[in-house]
């Protein structure tokens, strides 16, 4: 107990000297004192702690060199755990494909790349097998553009001619040569298709007058075969004469209206009806076939000396070659111009019906023709 009061005494004896010793001269706030578990021994003289004694320095020793049975421990070592690695990557890896694709999955997708695979190599096949004739043309006619889907049977034709758009035959006449796609002395020219849209109308435009003498009306038309083959290189037909008109290619002589005949591009239904309506009129004899807006037709245009700047005009269309001999009549109501009209003295029963131009279908617009194009 007296220990107890002693030690008491000395912590308080401290604090009043360090108290008295502090720099400032306000009062600090009294902590309480701390019991101290363990009795301080004052008698222990205050001492920096003790150093730790130095290490000394010692040289490395220089491990011995491994073995040949060590390093290769090493390695087949190394290469278990790369080993083990691997396979739980690959472990890994399988259970996430497993938990992704299912077996019905895989197939399905088996399946799919299959097809598509199988589906571009036909027609990698295909294409190439439709093509394939064309070959030993194109190598011996380097000049000329050929193009799938081509009649073999005209491939040297056109390869001798390639500005040529196609082969005429016209038995009458006892005529048979190309057709050019543009002008050339002494052969026939097709008319040119507009912004590639084709009406099925082949034109084709003459430079003398021959083909009027067979077809100028039924009588003439009677003594005819009344066929004509053509072929565009793609296509090849017979085509049969259905009838024949004389049209004018100034607009003054027809009340300021010029009929297109020769319109080549694909047009609307009503347009279509309305063109094989005013062709029909036109047409000086009768040969009792119906034009239909599905037929493919021929225009066989040559100059006449029947007026001046006027043209004669044949058509014909696409018919199976028979024996069987049509016979052609004469038409008394026939659509003439208003200056042969005048120049008869004779009321023009046509006067107030409407100038047609073609509604034309290029892409998805519908175009408006005008006499502008015709003229």
């Amino acid at each position: 107990m007296n220990e107890e009061r002693d030690e008491i005494g000395e912590l308080l004896a401290e604090y009043r000297k360090q108290r008295d010793h502090t720099e400032s001269d306000e009062p600090k706030p009294l902590e309480p004192p701390v019991r101290r578990q363990e009795k301080i021994d004052f008698a222990k003289e205050d001492s920096a702690e003790e150093e730790t004694p130095k290490k000394s320095k010692l040289k490395k020793e220089k491990k011995p060199a491994k073995t040949e049975e060590e390093i290769a421990l090493i390695k087949a070592q190394r290469k278990e755990k790369q080993t083990k690695l691997r396979n739980k990557a690959i472990s890994f890896l399988k259970k996430v494909k497993k938990a992704i694709f299912n077996k019905t999955t895989l197939i399905i997708v088996i399946v799919i790349v299959f097809i598509v695979g199988a589906v571009f190599g036909i027609r990698a096949i295909s294409q190439y097998s439709k093509t394939a004739y064309l070959r030993p043309y194109e190598k011996k006619y380097p000049d000329a553009d050929f193009s799938e889907g081509m009649l073999e049977e005209y491939c040297d034709t056109f390869g001798e001619n390639p500005q040529s758009a196609g082969y005429i035959e016209i038995p009458d006449l006892g005529f048979e040569g190309v057709v050019m796609n543009k002008d050339a002395d002494g052969f026939p020219k097709a008319e040119s298709c507009t912004n590639g849209s084709i009406f099925a109308n082949h034109v084709i435009y003459f430079e003398n007058s021959n083909l009027e003498e067979f077809y100028k009306n039924a009588d003439a038309f009677n003594k005819s075969s009344g066929y004509v083959t053509y072929t565009d290189y793609f296509s090849k037909h017979d085509f049969m004469i259905v009838g024949a008109f004389y049209t004018n290619t100034k607009p003054e002589d027809d009340n300021g209206y010029i009929f297109p005949y020769n319109v080549t591009e694909k047009m609307t239904a009503d347009s279509t009806n309305e063109f094989i309506s005013k062709l029909e009129s036109r047409f000086i004899f009768d040969t009792g076939v119906d034009l239909t807006r599905g037929d493919t037709f021929i225009t066989l245009s040559c100059p006449t000396n029947y007026r001046d700047n006027y043209r004669f005009v044949v058509v014909g269309v696409a018919r199976e070659h028979t024996d069987t001999k049509r016979t052609a009549k004469d038409k008394k109501d026939i659509h003439y111009q208003q200056a042969i009209y005048d120049e008869k003295g004779m009321e023009n029963p046509y006067k107030y019906s409407s100038q047609w131009y073609p509604e034309i279908i290029i892409g998805d617009k519908t175009i408006q023709k005008t006499i502008d194009d015709y003229k």
